[in-house]
């Protein structure tokens, strides 16, 4: 009969995580799994259903998850060993991996995306904020900025409202901080236009 596909989704997931979780600033996660015979999922709810029993050997598992890297580099080592990963199957089993359209790309720490930090961590001690520092990348979203970073000399991103709970149905934004990024955001872009 083989293996299984329950035991074979189980190497799979275990080797991503003992070989890349060594990875810098490297993220995934399998989300969402759904294991057993006859698996259906719906990519739009992201649910599934499967039919099993105990004693038979599963059919197929479906796992949809996320990756995320901080630099394209590290994105496509990562792909190429999630992929080497995949092809070493267990006994009668077989598994393919897509990583889809690729979703946002990585944002890279470039000098200019430092200088640029700098620039705004100086306006926000000027007007008596204190300074700004990039956020740890393995606690940051995904950014709209990165699908055009590598085409600009400086790019940033996180300059809005400070909030609580994001991409949940609690999520906040706290509305008293509305007129300090406001400043904040206006004189980052008065220096910058006048060369400063």
């Amino acid at each position: 009969m083989g293996t299984g596909a329950i035991y074979e989704t189980s190497r799979i997931l275990n080797s991503f995580y003992t070989t890349l979780s060594i990875e810098e600033n490297l993220t995934f996660n399998p989300g969402v799994i759904v294991g057993g015979n006859n698996v259906s999922f719906d990519e739009v709810t992201n649910t599934g259903t499967a039919f099993g029993k105990n004693n038979i050997v599963s059919q197929d598992v479906i796992v949809r998850g996320d990756l995320r890297a901080s630099s394209k580099e590290q994105l496509l080592r990562a792909k190429k060993i999630m992929s080497e990963i995949i092809s070493e199957n267990y006994h009668k089993t077989s598994a393919t991996i897509d990583f889809g359209d690729g979703g946002y790309p990585p944002m890279t720490l470039t000098e200019g995306n430092k200088k640029l930090l700098g620039h705004f961590s100086s306006v926000s001690i000027d007007l008596g904020y204190g300074p700004v520092e990039a956020v740890n990348p393995r606690k940051a979203g995904a950014a709209d900025i990165s699908f055009v970073s590598d085409f600009v000399k400086m790019s940033m991103d996180a300059i809005g409202l400070p909030g609580a709970d994001g991409h949940t149905v609690k999520e906040t934004g706290n509305i008293n901080y509305l007129s300090r990024e406001a400043k904040r955001s206006a004189v980052l872009i008065y220096r910058l236009t006048r060369g400063n």
